[in-house]
């Protein structure tokens, strides 16, 4: 079940119901009671289909780190629990997932001022040599 008019999630955040809208998201995503577990069943639960379920767009979860950064990182770590504890995918598919939508692998921005990275050491004298 989708809804017939779009909701868009900053709407669903500031309204307070975003935590049942991703329930709800989910409960719909589960296989049938009657299904055969062998054959696994269900949907996978992913950020794109939850957007796809409340009828917006990815943009909107980009938005949302903008304005609710908490709600939004709070949506993410439920999609990659999900992610995580899914049989209905192989490990590959699983881990692109996590890097593309979720932002796994990114390089890390600004922090403080200071760019992150590599801290590269430069001796002026051999340290072999020195017997230690």
């Amino acid at each position: 079940m989708s809804f017939s008019k779009p909701i868009s999630l900053e709407a669903a955040v500031t309204g307070g119901k975003l935590k049942s809208y991703l329930s709800r998201y989910l409960e719909s995503c589960q296989p049938p009671p009657n299904a055969d577990p062998k054959k696994g069943g269900g949907r996978f639960p992913n950020l794109a289909g939850f957007c796809r379920w409340l009828g917006c767009g990815i943009s909107e979860v980009e938005a949302l780190r903008l304005t609710h950064p908490v709600e939004a990182d709070r949506l993410c770590a439920v999609m990659e629990d999900e992610a995580l504890n899914t049989a209905l995918l192989s490990p590959t598919v699983i881990s692109a997932y996590l890097k593309r939508r979720l932002g796994y692998g990114d390089k890390p921005e600004l922090v403080s001022g200071a760019e992150c990275g590599e801290m590269r050491v430069i001796f002026e004298h051999d340290v072999f040599e020195d017997g230690a």
